[in-house]
């Protein structure tokens, strides 16, 4: 059948010439991609350029004519040849289109990537100083603990002095005096570190207030995308130092050494039993609403603080699917569309050649030439 045979050529080609555009789509997406990789600063040379557009070039050439070969020359072979090389290229095929593949998605997600890497940061920036901000309060309030702790101290010194209550008869009053009165110092010198610390801690959290602020205002902003990258570390670095300096000015040191000290053994220490006994009594509640939550916040201290760190294209889509899930769907669909294309038209062709209703009939066998009827001639 003519017509059949035509129709069969006819959609072949056109199939062809729709896996040539999307390889030349991908090309350019590979060319992206590669000029990234040359240039991550955004400087093209003369050489990049070379390098990018010999690439780009070859990787649609490369796949142009592998449609060609699937199309045209594979269905020619035998049938169990032919199979086996189908099936290799397939194969193939589906390895390079991954890479690829992923390369044009990466291509596609950089832009919704980078603002999500951002608003990430962002994130994760805002939640450590608001960690650091309720472990500040826990500090300050404490300070109330403390005035309990040097009064508490002080009178009992006092009493001390005056009756030798806490020593007994015959105790050495001077040292359980000297022991309560620095228990007494202790506190109230913590208290004014707390004190000062909180003043210093307001500063640095009004700056990294009003930086986190300027950080919103630069993500949304309609600044060029290297820009944008380039003030948001910007801010990241100064974060990270204010972030320090907020740890260096929570005073966990100081809380914990007026705990230490009020929970000394003192009868180790040389002190009467009934000294110690009483020291013990009276102070060892203080010294548990001291340490409460010190250690997570001295935990807190030593986490890593958040950055925003410098990541490939590539990289987004791993680290954030939801923002870049449309990327990876374009990206597939730019790969796998000329493979569905080539088993299509690789299905039609060898249809045809096997004679599925595209073969023409043999030809009938030539008639003998007819007997010739008469009276025989006459000699």
């Amino acid at each position: 059948m003519p017509k059949t045979n035509e129709l069969t050529a006819a959609m072949v080609g056109k199939i062809l010439i729709l896996n040539i555009l999307f390889h030349v789509l991908s090309g350019i997406f590979t060319g992206v991609w590669i000029s990234d990789l040359v240039a991550p600063m955004g400087e093209m040379t003369l050489l990049t350029w070379l390098e990018t557009i010999m690439s780009a070039v070859a990787i649609a050439a490369g796949l142009s004519y592998g449609s060609y070969i699937a199309l045209t020359h594979i269905p020619t072979l035998p049938r169990a040849k032919r199979n086996q090389v189908m099936g290799i290229f397939v194969a193939a095929y589906l390895a390079v289109a991954l890479m690829l593949g992923i390369a044009s998605s990466s291509v596609l997600a950089s832009a919704s990537g980078e603002v999500a890497h951002m608003e990430a940061t962002l994130t994760a920036q805002t939640e450590a100083t608001q960690a650091r901000q309720r472990a500040a309060a826990s500090l300050i309030n404490r300070s109330s603990v403390m005035n309990d702790c040097e009064s508490s101290a002080a009178n009992m010194s006092v009493q001390e002095v005056g009756t030798g209550v806490y020593s007994g008869e015959g105790g050495n009053v001077g040292q359980v005096a000297t022991a309560l009165t620095n228990i007494s110092e202790g506190c109230a010198n913590a208290r004014a570190a707390i004190f000062a610390s909180r003043a210093k801690l307001e500063r640095l959290f009004f700056r990294i207030d009003r930086l986190l602020i300027d950080t919103r205002r630069v993500i949304d902003s309609d600044m060029e995308r290297h820009e944008k990258l380039v003030a948001v570390r910007k801010n990241g670095e100064n974060f990270t130092r204010l972030t320090r300096e907020v740890n260096d000015a929570l005073p966990v040191e100081a809380m914990q050494a007026v705990a230490d000290a009020m929970r000394k053994d003192w009868l180790a220490a040389g002190l009467p039993p009934s000294a110690a006994a009483a020291i013990t009594h009276n102070f060892d509640g203080m010294a548990e609403e001291l340490t409460e939550g010190l250690d997570d916040i001295a935990a807190l201290k030593e986490e890593p603080i958040p950055t925003m760190p410098v990541v490939s294209n590539m990289a987004y889509l791993a680290l954030y699917p939801e923002a870049t899930i449309a990327a990876i769907a374009i990206g597939a669909c730019i790969e796998l569309i000329p493979l569905g294309g080539i088993l299509l038209g690789f299905v039609m062709v060898t249809h045809k050649g096997s004679g599925g209703g595209g073969s023409q009939p043999s030809p009938p066998n030539a008639p003998s030439p007819p007997r010739r009827v008469g009276r025989p001639r006459k000699a």
